[in-house]
């Protein structure tokens, strides 16, 4: 009698067991790695030539910020703020390659603007009450011979007021992940306007892809109706391959420089390269410094293979049997200084089958220096959800 009463409990049990099961969800299925966490970034590391006692950054067009001093803190950048300001003017008024755009009145409040900014001692254009501007010759008056004054004019042609502007070009620092810049005005005369080389180098890329501000950027003069012709107070333009972009100077924080050259690489392209120096007390130390970065790119950098399309990156192992690869969506090579560690984390999500081949689940999060790359990872096969069997007599999943 005892012997059936302890078979009748285990069959109770057995069966609150299966029932249990049948009833439990199945939970979801991480993905396991099976590529290198660290990639090593090719041959000895070689020193980058950082200026001395000033802070600076380099980048590749289309790899973002490849190398930066660390510990920058922000610091004044003067009249590269206005490099913002001419994005968000087009923004606010396209105006494509070629075209002059519509004609802008210069106002009595904007003569003396001039005037008071000039008496202050500022980088100023001079103007005239009646005088006519195209939006282009105000933008070449902006960042040309940096006219300060131009800069409150565009502002509040474009958008209706300088605080107006100063707003706008908050907003599309922290859009553009310039995390540590902040604008108080729209030419850069306020020690408040400030920022890091890093995010200056991102906003010099952003401001190369505009096809018209890298043209006028480009220009070694500019000549206005009241002003005349002026020279471009970037008068390291053409030297050693400066295609633009922007100098600043302001007591509070020295000379600026955000500047752009081509350089071939070792793939055989020819590619942008953005880079900028703040800190140093006067422009030639500054364009000295940007020389000594351009001439290093150009010999040290490298190109490194990181991923292949279809390339297994990792693996879903299902705990009822079968799985599946996961591959890579794309191939990635990535430009970087010689030593730079570049590593690798899989962020594949975990899955609740079923889930049909080819599906993608998440990406590779590849990171060198600054600069980081998402490549999206898919699985090969189809996961199948456990069949009834398989629910029932489950144990540990």
């Amino acid at each position: 009698m005892r012997n059936k009463r302890w078979l009748g409990a285990g069959l109770l049990a057995l069966l609150v067991l299966l029932a249990i099961n049948e009833l439990r969800p199945v939970g979801a299925v991480a993905a396991t790695p099976v590529t290198a966490s660290v990639v090593a970034g090719g041959g000895a590391a070689v020193p980058v030539p950082w200026p001395a006692d000033a802070q600076a950054a380099l980048g590749v067009e289309d790899e973002g910020v490849i190398a930066a001093t660390s510990g920058a803190r922000p610091q004044p950048i003067a009249s590269v703020a206005k490099v913002m300001t001419a994005l968000l003017v087009l923004k606010a008024r396209p105006l494509a390659t070629g075209q002059q755009g519509p004609v802008i009145t210069v106002t009595a409040d904007d003569v003396a603007e001039y005037h008071q900014e000039d008496a202050d001692g500022e980088s100023v254009v001079p103007v005239q009450a009646g005088e006519q501007l195209t939006e282009y010759q105000a933008l070449q008056g902006l960042l040309i011979p940096s006219g300060n004054n131009i800069a409150g004019l565009l502002a509040r042609w474009a958008v209706g007021s300088v605080d107006a502007m100063v707003q706008r070009m908050n907003q599309a620092a922290r859009a553009m992940g310039l995390l540590h810049t902040r604008f108080a005005d729209a030419s850069g005369f306020s020690a408040q306007t400030v920022s890091v080389p890093a995010d200056l180098v991102r906003l010099g890329e952003a401001a190369m892809n505009d096809p018209l501000i890298a043209s006028v950027v480009a220009m070694e003069q500019a000549t206005l109706p009241v002003m005349g012709t002026r020279p471009n107070v970037n008068y390291a333009l053409g030297q050693d391959g400066i295609l633009g972009i922007k100098t600043g100077n302001i007591p509070q924080g020295g000379a600026i420089y955000l500047f752009a050259a081509n350089g071939r690489l070792p793939d055989g392209r020819t590619r942008l390269l953005v880079g900028a120096v703040q800190g140093l007390p006067t422009l030639d130390l500054a364009f000295s410094g940007a020389k000594a970065l351009l001439d290093a790119a150009r010999t040290s950098l490298q190109v490194r293979h990181v991923v292949s399309r279809n390339q297994t990156v990792g693996r879903y192992a299902l705990p009822w049997g079968g799985g599946s690869d996961v591959v890579a969506g794309q191939d990635l090579d990535v430009v970087v200084w010689p030593g730079t560690v570049i590593r690798v984390a899989l962020l594949a999500d975990p899955v609740q089958p079923p889930v049909a081949p080819g599906t993608t689940l998440g990406h590779l999060h590849i990171t060198a220096g600054d600069s980081s790359w998402d490549v999206p990872v898919a699985n090969v096969d189809g996961l199948a959800a456990p069949g009834r069997l398989a629910r029932l007599t489950r144990i540990t999943w």
